[in-house]
C-alpha cells in the first residue's frame, strides 16, 4: 500500500517537478481560484451562530444567497450541477429544512445528520432538473467549511483513486456516510503517508491524488 502512496506522489512530481511552486502547477492553480473564494465564504457565513440565528428568527435569505454563491463558485461543481441546486433553491418551501439540515450536518456530524442532509437536499427528486443530492454538492459544504476535515467528492475520479489504491469506499450514487467516511479515511491516510501532502490540507491533498489518475 506504501508503494502506492508514493506512486501517486512520484506521477505527480514527474508532472509538477517543483511541486506547489510548480509554474504549471500554479497555471492550473489560478483556475481555481474561485475555490478558494467559496471556502471563505462558507467559513464566514455558515458558522454555527449565524446559522443558528437565522432559524430562530425565520430571516434565511443571508443563508441561502451564500449558499447559492457557494455552489456558483465552487469549481468542483459541474454546471448541471449548479443548476440543479439553484432550481432545488428556488423552490423556497425547502429553504428551511434545507438550512436546519446544513446546520445539523456542519455542525453536529454523524451519520444521523448526513442521512438527513441527503435526504433534504433530495426533496426534489421528482424533478430532474432540481436533484440536488449529488456527491458534489453534498460534499461541497462540507469540504469548504473544514478543509482539515472533510472532502469534495467527485465520483468518477474518487472511484479511480480508490482503484488505483486498492481501497473499498463502498460506492453508491446516492450520498452515503458509510461511502463518505470511506472516502475521507481514504484522503486522511494518504496524507499521512504522502511527502508531497504532508502539510496541506483535503482539498489539496485531493488535487495531487487526482493529478495522478
Amino acid at each position: 500500500m506504501t508503494d502506492r502512496y508514493a506512486a501517486i506522489d512520484a506521477d505527480f512530481l514527474a508532472r509538477f517537478p517543483g511541486g506547489f511552486q510548480d509554474p504549471d502547477w500554479q497555471t492550473l492553480a489560478r483556475r481555481h481560484k474561485s475555490y478558494a473564494k467559496a471556502e471563505a465564504l462558507c467559513q464566514r457565513e455558515l458558522t454555527r451562530d449565524k446559522l443558528d440565528a437565522a432559524l430562530a428568527s425565520g430571516k434565511l435569505a443571508d443563508a441561502t444567497q451564500a449558499c447559492r454563491q457557494i455552489i456558483s463558485l465552487a469549481t468542483t461543481v459541474s454546471t448541471f450541477e449548479k443548476i440543479a441546486f439553484r432550481n432545488y433553491m428556488d423552490n423556497r418551501d425547502l429553504n428551511l429544512p434545507f438550512v436546519q439540515a446544513l446546520r445539523d450536518v456542519l455542525h453536529d456530524f454523524g451519520p444521523a445528520s448526513f442521512e438527513t442532509y441527503v435526504d433534504t437536499l433530495a426533496m426534489a427528486w421528482m424533478d430532474p432538473k432540481a436533484n440536488a443530492a449529488k456527491w458534489p454538492i453534498v460534499s461541497c459544504f462540507l469540504a469548504c467549511f473544514d478543509p482539515q476535515r472533510h472532502v469534495c467528492i467527485k465520483p468518477t475520479t474518487v472511484k479511480k483513486v480508490a482503484a488505483r489504491l486498492g481501497v473499498d469506499i463502498h460506492y453508491q450514487s446516492r450520498p452515503n456516510y458509510e461511502c463518505y467516511l470511506a472516502v475521507q479515511r481514504m484522503v486522511l491516510d494518504f496524507r499521512s503517508r504522502s511527502a508531497v501532502a504532508a502539510d496541506v490540507d483535503n482539498t489539496l491533498a485531493q488535487a495531487v491524488m487526482y493529478c495522478a489518475v
